[in-house]
Order: C-alpha cells, then structure tokens, then sequence
C-alpha cells in the first residue's frame, strides 16, 4: 500500500482534508436544497393536508430505523470504496427517480400514485445517504485523521451542515419562484424539476473526490480481516449485528445515543417537513420559509462555534448547557404558538419562528459533544454499526412524531367534537366517569402542537 501513496505525493493530510470537505459541502448543499422543497412537492399530491407529508415522513424514518442497522453491520465488513460508490449511486438513481414522479404527477387534485412512489425513492435516498454519511462521517474520518485534527475535521463538518441548511434552501427558494420557465412545464414545477438536476448531477464531483482520498490512503481505509476481527470481537456482536455491538458495548455509550435521539422527537426544526408544510399552509411564502432554515442554520454555527469554547471552561457541563437553551427557548416557541391566529406572518408566529432558530445553537452544541464524546469511546471495530443504530434512534423518535400526526391529525376534529360532546352530556348528568378521561386529555395538550403540525 505504500507504493500506492507514493504515486500521489500531494495528498498529505491537509489535500485529503480539504478533499473530505469539500465532497461533503457539495452533496449536502444539494441535497438541503431538495430537502426544502420536498414538502412543497408533498402538499401538491394531497391539497390542503398534512397527510402526504406525514405518510412521507413515516415511510422514509421507518425504512431508516430497520435498515440502517445491518447496512452499517455490513459496512464495517466491506471494502469502504465498495459501500461509498453503492451510497452515491442509491442517492443519485433516487433523486432522478423522485424527480420523474414530479414530471409524471397529476396538475391538480389528489395523486396517491405520485405520493407513494415519490416515497419509495425518498426511502430509497435516505438510505444511500445514511450509507455513505456514515461511511465518511463516523468512519473514514476517525480513520484518516486523530487528535486535534479529528475535532476540528468534526467542527468543519458541522458547520459545512449549517451553511449549507443556509445557502441550499435560498437557492431552491429562489429556483421554484414564477419567474423560472421551462418549455412545457408550470413555473413552480419547473423550479422543482431544477432542483432535482441540480442535486442529481452533484453526486458525480462528490464520490469523485472520495475515490481520490481512498486511493491516497487505502492503507486506512480497509475492513479488518475476518480473522482479526473473529479473535478480539465479542461472539455475541457477531452473531447479534449493530445493536448487539451497540448494546454490549462499554462505557456507556448508550445513554449518549438514547439522550441525543429523544431530542428528534419534535417538529420544531426550521428545516422539518411538518413545520415546513405546516406553515406553507398558513400563507408563509417560500422564501420566508427559506429564510427561516437558513437563520436556524446560522444560529446553528454560533453553537458549533460555542462549543470549543465551552468544552475548554466547562468540560463534558458544557453539554449540559446546551440542552439547557434548547429547552428554553422550545418554551418559549411554544407559549408563542398558542396566540397565533388567522393567516399570515403575525406577530405570535413571528415570535413562534424566531424561538424556534434561537434553539438551534442548543441542539447543534450538544450534537457536536455526542459526536466527539462517542468517536472517543466507540470501538474501532464496531463503528459503522454503532453510528447506524444512532441513525436508528433518532430515526425512531421521528417515527413517533410522523405517526402522532399521520393517525391524530386527520381525526383532530372528531376528537374535539367527542370531547364536547362528553363534557355537554356530564353537565347535563346523562353519563358517568367523564371527568378522568377530560383531564387525561388536558394532561396530553402539550403534545397536541406537534400533532397539530
């Protein structure tokens, strides 16, 4: 493997360094910019509901949490340049496919067809992206890089996140106003079909730089040999998969992946589709609802930025803080919600999107901890799988919250109006035992805002 490095003697650590991010800044600024229209293009298959973006939502986390796991127990047992060409390309034939569902879909009205398959391939994208992020993200990075370095490659790469949830939804915002024209297509289409080129076409450049960087260094970059890995590994692991590698590992590594995902159970995220469609609902034009992700996106990059510093003075405390500000200004979100009224960007909604991005420095901070703390402590041999079940976790609590507002949504009203309807009987003395199961569902209101959305 020597040889093969001394054939590319510019790729010391600083050219492989800036290659990593530069392949991940071009992916994820097209694939933010597809995310932000994805509820957009939702909306247009069921006309004023929630329910295509909710049943989209519930498919692609659900495939998430199931699969992840294995393919990231089988990335760890395979040729990295293997997993990461299959990741690419799962991104890029499902983007295209996505894509032709738009230009297929019907012009008006309901098109369940168009949401289904449009789904698939969405389930499809998640997956190839959950392949190769945790290809280079959780695994090639600790390979190529340690120490100090390792940090500061994790910090560049959340901050490439953040900027990229900035500059990705403004571009798309911009590309799906009327002013765009393509023969043969409505204006807004036209923007959707656009954007989805535009993602497809940026796979290429993004596995061509990662191919560059495993030729550099396949020394790094290779599986341990099955012997290896049948004489140091636990039975069980092998036997078990990711979530037994993940359950029996020391250290305590569970706590941080169960504390970080319960905090994806949530709408409130500038760039969620519920919130997204939600608000497009409530008259807030598209580039309001881009600017939106990218102010959570830049207050995101004040808690990255935030954490070095915190991390120096406060230690492991510091983490604690961030959640700390992220719950309190979730509060606030909350207690601005429940005074919006009619259309429009009012003021309560305004105070409501702007407490929203202010929580985002929080959430970010703490990630970056998770991150750092569970790259420390995790197994080299182990982790793909462990970062897979991670993806998993946070997968699942977001299952939770599609499926709150896929199944209560839509009987919201007949709930209200069965509520009303035990509390005029109890008044009227016609029924018993009404009282409990009232105040039961007073005790449940905190979560009706993300049913709601």
């Amino acid at each position: 493997m020597a040889s093969r490095e001394q054939l590319l003697p510019g790729e010391d650590d600083q050219s492989v360094y800036r290659k990593l991010l530069l392949s991940h800044g071009i992916t994820r600024l097209a694939t933010q910019g597809w995310l932000f229209i994805a509820p957009l293009v939702l909306l247009r298959f069921t006309p004023g509901q929630l329910l295509g973006p909710a049943f989209w939502g519930l498919c692609t986390t659900l495939g998430t949490s199931l699969l992840s796991p294995p393919l990231g127990a089988w990335a760890d047992r395979s040729c990295r340049k293997t997993t990461v060409t299959l990741g690419v390309a799962a991104q890029a034939v499902a983007v295209l496919g996505a894509t032709a569902v738009l230009l297929l879909s019907k012009v008006e009205g309901s098109d369940w067809g168009a949401l289904l398959a449009f789904s698939g391939f969405s389930v499809l994208e998640k997956l190839g992206a959950a392949l190769s992020d945790v290809s280079v993200k959780r695994e090639w990075a600790p390979r190529l890089f340690e120490g100090d370095m390792l940090k500061r490659t994790n910090s560049m790469m959340s901050q490439i996140d953040l900027a990229s949830e900035t500059v990705g939804p403004f571009i798309a915002g911009l590309l799906i106003m009327p002013s765009l024209h393509l023969p043969g297509l409505p204006p807004e289409r036209a923007g959707f079909v656009m954007v989805g080129l535009l993602n497809a076409a940026s796979f290429l450049p993004q596995l061509r730089l990662l191919l560059q960087i495993f030729a550099a260094r396949e020394a790094k970059l290779q599986p341990l040999r099955a012997e290896e890995v049948q004489r140091k590994a636990n039975p069980l692991v092998l036997k078990g998969g990711a979530w037994t590698a993940w359950l029996h590992h020391p250290s305590g590594i569970q706590f941080l992946g169960l504390s970080y995902s319960l905090l994806y159970l949530t709408v409130l995220s500038p760039h969620g589709a519920f919130l997204t469609a939600h608000l497009a609902q409530q008259g807030v034009p598209s580039w309001q609802l881009s600017l939106l992700r990218g102010a959570g996106a830049l207050l995101g990059v004040l808690g990255v930025m935030a954490h070095s510093s915190a991390s120096v003075r406060l230690g492991r405390c510091g983490d604690g803080l961030f959640v700390l500000w992220l719950a309190g200004m979730t509060l606030l979100a909350l207690s601005a919600y429940h005074q919006v009224e009619g259309r429009g960007l009012t003021w309560p909604l305004l105070i409501f999107m702007s407490a929203v991005c202010l929580a985002r420095p929080g959430l970010y901070g703490f990630e970056l901890g998770v991150l750092n703390t569970e790259q420390e402590l995790a197994d080299a041999r182990h982790r793909s799988a462990i970062g897979s079940v991670d993806t998993a976790l946070t997968s699942f609590a977001t299952l939770a919250m599609y499926g709150s507002g896929l199944l209560l949504g839509r009987f919201a009203a007949r709930m209200i109006w069965m509520l009303l309807y035990h509390s005029h009987r109890h008044r009227h003395g016609h029924s018993h035992g009404d009282h409990g199961h009232s105040h039961e569902h007073d005790g449940e209101h905190p979560h009706t805002l993300q049913q709601e959305e």
